[in-house]
């Protein structure tokens, strides 16, 4: 399905990021709607993309008058911070936190002592292969690998010592933290001034053909 989004907010003078939970291949927004002489704007995923002087930072339409947006500053930009976390349990006992997402080690055997050796509590690994059972290893005690990476044990909260280094067994539970939208320029952020805007995103792009020879409705060529 299409995704769609709308929305109403008061200028502080900054730049300001909307988080729209996608970015939008359209992001369309007045301004100055309170004063009765509102500006109209428009911003194009794919004008962006391109990096195209005539609408990278978007289109301001003033009284009838379009222009392109000359810098980020003084238009719209995307932006995208969702990352892929693991939730661990919390040291005090108190629900969940996240952890940066495990590595899958790619080292041969003869070096992953290296890449299992940890200095800080909470770093997260996967073995090198084998288990695909949606566990990983959080390590609870700082140390040096072994030379041979242990047996993995597939019961949460179960150890393994592996040379100086401990590892507990946890679930895999992944999850995305961050946030998605547009950025709109503090150039553009007028302190009080009312904004209403409204976002899509496709659900598929598709290269269409030539009319001549193909037929949209019947998806079949007409000679």
């Amino acid at each position: 399905m299409p995704k769609y989004n709308s929305g109403h907010l008061i200028a502080d003078g900054s730049a300001i990021n909307i988080d729209i939970g996608f970015v939008p291949d359209h992001f369309h927004a007045k301004a100055k709607i309170e004063e009765g002489t509102w500006v109209a704007y428009d911003w194009y995923r794919e004008l962006a993309n391109t990096g195209t002087a005539n609408g990278q930072y978007g289109l301001t339409d003033t009284a009838g008058t379009k222009s392109a947006n000359a810098s980020a500053a003084a238009g719209f930009a995307s932006y995208d911070t969702v990352t892929f976390m693991v939730l661990l349990p919390a040291p005090n006992g108190s629900g969940e936190q996240g952890a940066s997402y495990p590595n899958t080690w790619t080292t041969t055997r003869s070096t992953a002592a290296t890449a299992r050796s940890s200095t800080a509590l909470g770093t997260v690994i996967k073995p090198t292969a084998g288990n695909e059972t949606g566990y990983i290893y959080e390590c609870t005690t700082a140390g040096t690998g072994g030379a041979t990476e242990p047996t993995w044990p597939t019961i949460p909260g179960n150890t393994v010592t592996d040379g100086t280094t401990v590892w507990t067994c946890r679930d895999e539970k992944v999850k995305n933290i961050g946030a998605k939208g547009i950025t709109i320029g503090a150039t553009l952020s007028t302190d009080t001034d009312e904004w209403v805007w409204e976002a899509w995103a496709a659900d598929s792009v598709a290269a269409e053909r030539d009319a001549a020879v193909y037929d949209p409705v019947g998806k079949y060529p007409n000679s």
